[in-house]
């Protein structure tokens, strides 16, 4: 009798036992060797041990105990103890996720967004990661089918794992940094992490400091400073300048396709209230913004927009792409406004200085290759050089007199006529952080004594020619192909 209670017993173990084996959901190791207890409690019956670096069969978890079935010892070991899990089946990590990404560092797998949380798995650096979801900090992931969280600050290379997935923006690689402009800070700024003011703090542009800048949006510059890479705010970066003549253009460029030519007199208006704003002779050259329907045209006067209605009063002088230019071709123009019924001694001499540079600039010619420097055409700004007294503006932007006063618009005028093609701008300097009325702010170029000079290099393949006009008002500097 005993014995055939026996058989039973042993047979009920065994039906027992295939059962639990059929509910194994798991695979993993350990990394101590550890007690298998008949229940949850250090106290418990020991049923068997297992081995450091053994694999378990594993029936269920929790952040406590593990529920194993080791040879047909059904028991239960501790959790903080087992590693590497695996599904014992019929798993496939790439087609349950959404995205794949790369393991940057050795990370754990956890079974709840806890950096407490009980380890699921181990991940090396440079593994593969199967992602179910995104989410900050913690992404969901599946790994050998176990699901778990890890930190995606950690997770590099993210890209869709099947087709018409779409990696969201914020978490799009960034690319390189390649620095476009240098720009520079008019107060101390900070380097944020991301485009957040709140984000957290990397670096610091002081005030008056160059630092080299990427891109930009209406509020935030892509920037760079000794290794820190982040974003300040746009607004308070001045004096855009371009690494590459053939890349992006500075921010406030503006391109003109045409140069009227006056035929008649002709009034221009505030596009704005319609008022009139001066009006200019029959001859005088105006770049040009843009033909509307209506037939008038639109173009730069000082900070504001003026309109000319009567355009059959005008000839329009086509600019040219500066890569589709043939020889003779204008590839660019600008014009600057000035009052031509000045009285006082000073303002005379204003207009004779910007004569005198007209004079001397008009149809030079820049070889490709070639440097151009405006004060070896113009300067030195002297009485003996035929030059006269005029306003003057300092880097503080307080007026006073000085022989050659006026010659920055020519300079200025050229240097903004030059923005709209592919010229290696080598030095330029405004007369101040207030700029100057007759160009938008920033887009000024100074000229005077010493290293106070607008200097440029001819990279396009081919000769350039200045052709500079003062009349009536209107100072207008002309860009050709010359060869």
């Amino acid at each position: 009798m005993k014995k055939c209670i026996a058989w039973v017993f042993l047979a009920l173990m065994l039906v027992v036992s295939q059962a639990l084996a059929e509910d194994i959901l798991y695979t993993g190791t350990v990394s101590k060797d550890m007690t298998i207890r008949a229940k949850k409690s250090t106290s418990a019956q020991k049923l068997g041990s297992v081995a450091a670096g053994e694999l378990i069969n594993i029936v269920e978890f929790d952040d406590t105990w593990t529920k194993v079935d080791q040879n047909g010892v059904v028991g239960y070991v501790l959790s903080k103890n087992v590693e590497d899990l695996a599904a014992a089946a019929g798993y496939n990590d790439e087609a349950d996720a959404q995205y794949i990404g790369v393991a940057t560092r050795e990370l754990t797998i956890r079974a709840e967004k806890s950096k407490s949380a009980l380890k699921l798995h181990m991940l090396a650096e440079g593994e593969t990661v199967y992602v179910t979801e995104l989410g900050d900090p913690w992404f969901a992931v599946v790994k050998q089918g176990v699901r778990g969280y890890v930190l995606g600050s950690y997770i590099g290379q993210l890209a869709p794992a099947h087709e018409g997935i779409e990696l969201p923006e914020e978490y799009q690689p960034k690319p390189e940094f390649v620095a476009v402009y240098s720009a520079t800070a008019d107060v101390n700024l900070s380097i944020r992490k991301e485009k957040d003011e709140n984000a957290k703090l990397i670096g610091t542009v002081y005030e008056n400091e160059t630092v080299d800048v990427m891109d930009f949006d209406e509020q935030w510059a892509h920037v760079k400073k000794d290794g820190a890479e982040g974003y300040v705010l746009r607004s308070h970066l001045r004096y855009f300048q371009r690494y590459d003549p053939y890349g992006a253009y500075v921010p406030g460029v503006v391109f003109y396709p045409y140069a009227a030519v006056a035929v008649s007199e002709t009034e221009i208006l505030d596009n704005e209230t319609g008022e009139s704003l001066q009006t200019v002779p029959r001859g005088a050259v105006m770049a040009v913004s843009a033909l509307r329907e209506d037939m008038s045209v639109t173009l730069p006067y000082d900070r504001i927009t003026g309109k000319i209605s009567a355009t059959s009063s005008l000839d329009l002088e086509v600019v040219h792409p500066w890569d589709e230019a043939q020889v003779g071709d204008l590839i660019s123009v600008f014009s600057t406004y000035y009052d031509p019924q000045q009285s006082t001694q000073t303002q005379i001499g204003r207009l004779h200085n910007i004569m005198q540079g007209v004079e001397r600039l008009n149809n030079v010619i820049v070889p490709s290759g070639e440097k151009f420097y405006f004060n070896d055409y113009c300067a030195p700004y002297t009485k003996s050089n035929g030059y006269e007294m005029g306003p003057i503006v300092n880097y503080v932007s307080s007026q006073k007199l000085g022989y050659g006063g006026g010659i920055c618009q020519v300079s200025t005028t050229l240097y903004n006529a030059i923005l709209q093609i592919p010229i290696s701008v080598i030095k330029t300097q405004v007369h101040s952080s207030y700029g100057i009325g007759y160009v938008p702010l920033d887009m000024d170029a100074a000229v005077g004594k010493g290293n106070i000079d607008l200097r440029l290099q001819n990279v396009l393949p081919y000769d350039i020619r200045f052709a500079l006009q003062a009349v009536g008002g209107v100072l207008t500097v002309r860009v050709y192909r010359a060869s």
